[in-house]
């Protein structure tokens, strides 16, 4: 999941994952090591860290190391109105829109669950575009309509984002432990891009509450190389922090 989303950030572009977000650290110092050297990490109270591996939170004060500048909540949320590249996000649902539910599953009213939330919910709609990186790819987290917007993808379609003001592009990438997923540019709904190695399609639909949009052909995402997992391995994460989740 690291891998793939590594490969779609860019050289010179400004990014942020959030306070527990492993996998896409684990991204965004992978690209800055293999082709985006001046990609800058910001907006993360932290600019351009320099840990000498992988933590679980960037509150840990470990992760700081080696950094630029340690920003103060002046600094992060002038970073929200100017607006980053790009942020990530995981989440306790996502919808066909690409709408992400942290706060609760039932009614606002009489909640059944109640999610983590978001500590700057304005990195949302703010930045250009943003990632999903759900952890699990079950009916749970993939359903038809999230109980609860808390990070705007593409509402119920174009007219509806338009009507909201949201000019951004939203969500360009869900990865999964299972497949890859992109958003169809006419419908803004999502629709498979290709499935990991070791799993199909119709694993893939199976475990997902809505009617996928499904090209003819989906290919096997694209295999790391043997660069990418040495980089990753040895030099991004060599306590194998990704393997435990």
């Amino acid at each position: 999941m690291a891998i793939v989303l590594a490969r779609d950030i860019g050289d010179g572009e400004k990014g942020a994952a959030g306070i527990a977000a492993a996998v896409p650290n684990a991204a965004m110092f992978l690209a800055r090591r293999l082709h985006a050297p001046n990609f800058s990490i910001c907006g993360e109270l932290v600019v351009n860290p320099k840990p000498k591996r992988l933590y679980a939170s960037v509150s840990d004060h470990r992760y700081h190391y080696g950094a630029e500048a340690e920003e103060g909540f002046l600094e992060l949320f002038g970073s929200s109105h100017k607006g980053l590249d790009f942020w990530f996000h995981s989440g306790i649902q996502i919808d066909k829109y690409g709408n992400v539910n942290l706060h609760l599953l039932g009614s606002v009213e009489r909640p059944t669950f109640r999610g983590p939330a978001l500590a700057n919910v304005s990195f949302a709609v703010t930045s250009t575009r943003f990632y999903l990186y759900p952890m699990v790819h079950n009916r749970r987290v993939f359903v038809d309509k999230v109980d609860f917007i808390s990070v705007p993808g593409n509402l119920q379609g174009p007219e509806s984002k338009a009507m909201a003001g949201l000019r951004n592009e939203g969500p360009r990438l869900c990865v999964s432990p299972l497949a890859v997923m992109d958003f169809d540019p006419v419908t803004l709904r999502m629709r498979l891009r290709s499935v990991h190695a070791g799993h199909t399609v119709d694993e893939v639909l199976a475990n997902t509450g809505f009617d996928l949009i499904v090209p003819e052909r989906v290919p096997i995402t694209e295999p790391p190389t043997e660069e990418e997992l040495r980089v990753l391995r040895e030099e991004v994460d060599p306590d194998g922090l990704l393997r435990s989740y």
